[in-house]
């Protein structure tokens, strides 16, 4: 059997860098703004990160079952990819954070036609503003689970 040889980060520090809200050990980690941590692009603290977020989080471009293309690592996509982030009526859910303003078009491209595909649901957002991909029903409840300020998935 055929296995795709595995993903390392290499100079893709997109989690650390401020675009995935999260806090490490007490520093909260908000938009644009990289983790305290995060030395040259490089973790200070690697060997005795958090468990949480730093080593429960899993970045869908390095999992050994990605069906990302090598060019979407999160760096040069312009978006860290959460795999089948949560379920919507048993459907998995992928979730888009952009690495800046926005995820590039030709990434988001390939994400909707993948998406489309293998009956999958995409969350994305653009600028400050989210969107949903998928069937009517399920725009219509993620705008209204927003709307409410509910919170899509863990944190």
């Amino acid at each position: 059997m055929h296995r795709p040889p595995k993903r390392f980060c290499g100079p893709c520090t997109a989690c650390c860098d401020g675009w995935l809200q999260i806090e490490v050990r007490g520093h909260k980690v908000g938009k644009g703004q990289p983790c305290p941590f995060s030395v040259a692009h490089q973790c200070s603290i690697y060997p005795e990160r958090p468990q949480h977020p730093c080593r429960e989080f899993v970045c869908g471009w390095l999992v050994a079952s990605s069906p990302l293309p090598d060019w979407m690592r999160p760096d040069q996509a312009s978006m860290i990819m959460l795999a089948a982030n949560f379920l919507w009526r048993g459907l998995p859910v992928d979730v888009a954070v952009p690495v800046g303003e926005q995820a590039k078009k030709k990434a988001l491209d390939w994400m909707t036609r993948f998406c489309a595909e293998n009956r999958r649901l995409l969350v994305y957002q653009i600028r400050d503003e989210w969107f949903a991909f998928g069937p009517p029903a399920f725009q219509t409840d993620i705008a209204h689970r927003l709307a409410r300020g509910e919170t899509l998935w863990g944190d």
